[in-house]
């Protein structure tokens, strides 16, 4: 009985994955429509899966857009002082969510603790890495930046701007 019940569950699972990723399928169609780039269907060999997360880790210079587009936004409202105060505020709090959450599931991994979904914990903490990456970035200072100049390292060249 246990087993007919884990075995559903993965199936329930694996099949709401199915339909997500049909569904990002078709989003990125239509991205692909909206570009004018020919639309045919792009099949790489099966062995990309035998490595997939370093299959799927961002290129160097897609890190740029990771990076600078928070900082970009943040610079753009810095002299709106109803926009900054609620930048400001978003930022602390998201802070501190990223480190509470973070701490709590360090602590249910090291105390052994047998409901935790590893699969669930691993995206988790990509997402949670990916968003404080973005919290230290916006709270990186340059040496040479003001309130009227950022500079950027841009990622995969040996360039600044």
């Amino acid at each position: 009985m246990l087993k007919k019940s884990l075995n559903q569950s993965l199936k329930n699972q694996t099949d709401k994955l199915k339909e997500r990723l049909d569904k990002k399928v078709t989003e990125a169609d239509s991205l692909i429509k909206t570009t004018g780039m020919p639309s045919g269907v792009v099949s790489p060999p099966e062995s990309v899966l035998e490595n997939l997360i370093s299959e799927c880790e961002d290129h160097t210079f897609w890190l740029n857009f990771r990076k600078a587009a928070p900082m970009l936004f943040c610079a753009a409202v810095e002299y709106n002082a109803d926009v900054k105060q609620v930048r400001d505020i978003s930022f602390m709090e998201e802070l501190i969510k990223v480190k509470a959450m973070m701490s709590l599931m360090a602590t249910k991994l090291g105390a052994g603790d047998a409901n935790v979904d590893i699969i669930e914990y691993s995206m988790a903490t990509q997402m949670l890495e990916n968003k404080l990456n973005v919290l230290k970035a916006l709270n990186t200072t340059v040496e040479g930046d003001d309130d009227k100049k950022l500079t950027f390292n841009v990622q995969g060249t040996k360039k600044a701007i």
